[in-house]
């Protein structure tokens, strides 16, 4: 087994942050506009939606890399 193939392998922190903080900022945009949009009767529940939506797309970001943003890109 070769360096090359062994590196490949490895597991990249800073990859995997770099793709859950950008997926957790476009969770945030998204789950305003779905906040706003049906029109969350409160507080909590708004917080709720940012907090959920925020975790869901930083996972699906950092699981998926660059599949998740050709899929966000043609959602919108």
């Amino acid at each position: 087994m070769s360096k090359k193939s062994h590196q490949n392998k490895s597991f990249d922190y800073s990859k995997f942050t770099a793709r859950f903080g950008c997926g957790f900022l476009v969770g945030i945009l998204i789950a305003g506009g779905v906040g706003i949009l049906y029109s969350a009767q409160t507080i909590t529940g708004l917080l709720a939606v940012w907090i959920i939506f925020a975790i869901v797309c930083g996972l699906l970001s950092a699981i998926f890399g660059d599949k998740f943003w050709h899929n966000i890109i043609r959602w919108f």
